[in-house]
């Protein structure tokens, strides 16, 4: 099956893009994602900060040694976590801990959380954090985050963990906020559409240019292939048809140009050739007749019957004298 020149340059173009393309977003689509996380890792930092801002370190000693959930330094420590919950809706979960004194250094204690639920961590409740060791990281004393998500019995949750600060600046709890995973699968889902999205749309663009450009690419090959044609089928050509492209000075405009000059002298030759031709049939015609006479003068034939017409003459002659 013959295939011409534009269906080719498709073929080029279009495997090239279908190679090209999906590496091209599957690269979009992790630099997107990895930009989510960082900006969910850095928001959670920001209130996981600003709630341990609002905590007084003194008052949430109290808390652990003496208080009781629901009393006044309780709530009060609650109500300001919950302003910090509250402002970012992605945040499920906001807590305070501290290092438990059993001696493990992988256990923790919630002090207060402000969840109202029963299933909320508890005051002094114990917590293996040997699963979490970024959440026991955060007692260094800088703000950190989860770099990916993890599982505890409370369920699924990308976290984040600010210090709590005495007065000489020694960290002495820590303020964890999580997010749950189904909230992080549900944002990648919707990078993932738009990245399908936008895949499709860029596609199809570089499908429909792909098609003008390689007709604007194949269109002056075609004057010239039909022009081409024109000359091999013996037909008048007329150099107008490529005249606005001899124009051009790019390659295919010099090529038109040449083409139409070759045309125009070929077309002279065979004008020339075919007037040779006329002229060599009439000489041709006119050696043949020459050479019938001579064999029709040169018969025995004819030249009995001459014999006999210079007879007759003669005698004619003759006769006339007498």
């Amino acid at each position: 099956m013959r295939i011409n020149i534009r269906t080719k340059l498709m073929l080029v173009f279009m495997t090239l893009v279908t190679l090209f393309l999906p590496g091209v977003f599957y690269w979009f689509y992790q630099f997107s994602t990895q930009q989510m996380m960082g900006e969910l890792r850095q928001n959670l930092m920001v209130s996981a900060s600003v709630a341990a801002n609002m905590i007084n370190a003194e008052q949430h000693a109290r808390v652990l040694e003496s208080g009781v959930e629901g009393d006044a330094d309780y709530e009060e420590i609650a109500q300001a976590l919950r302003v910090a919950r509250d402002a970012n809706p992605r945040i499920e979960a906001v807590y305070t801990a501290v290092k438990s004194s059993s001696g493990n250094p992988d256990e923790l204690m919630f002090v207060v959380s402000a969840e109202e639920s029963e299933d909320r961590a508890h005051l002094r409740e114990p917590y293996d954090a040997s699963s979490a060791p970024v959440m026991i990281k955060a007692f260094e004393g800088n703000p950190i985050a989860d770099v990916e998500t993890g599982a505890d019995e409370f369920g699924v949750w990308l976290s984040g963990y600010a210090p709590i600060r005495d007065e000489s600046g020694n960290t002495v709890a820590i303020v964890g906020v999580d997010m749950l995973a189904d909230d992080i699968s549900a944002m990648q889902g919707q990078i993932q559409t738009i990245s399908i999205l936008v895949f499709v749309i860029a596609y199809a663009s570089v499908f429909i240019a792909v098609i003008l450009i390689s007709g604007a690419i194949t269109k002056p090959l075609t004057k010239i292939t039909t022009a081409a044609r024109v000359l091999e089928n013996d037909e008048p050509y007329d150099a107008k048809q490529l005249e606005s492209l001899a124009r051009g000075k790019d390659e295919l405009g010099i090529l038109a140009h040449v083409f139409n000059e070759m045309a125009g002298k070929v077309y002279q030759r065979q004008e020339v050739l075919k007037q040779e031709v006329v002229k060599l049939r009439i000489e041709i015609d006119q050696a043949k007749r020459k050479k019938e006479v001579e064999e029709i003068v040169d018969s025995d034939y004819f030249q009995d019957l001459k014999a006999k017409s210079d007879l007759a003459r003669k005698r004619r002659t003759t006769k006339n004298k007498e």
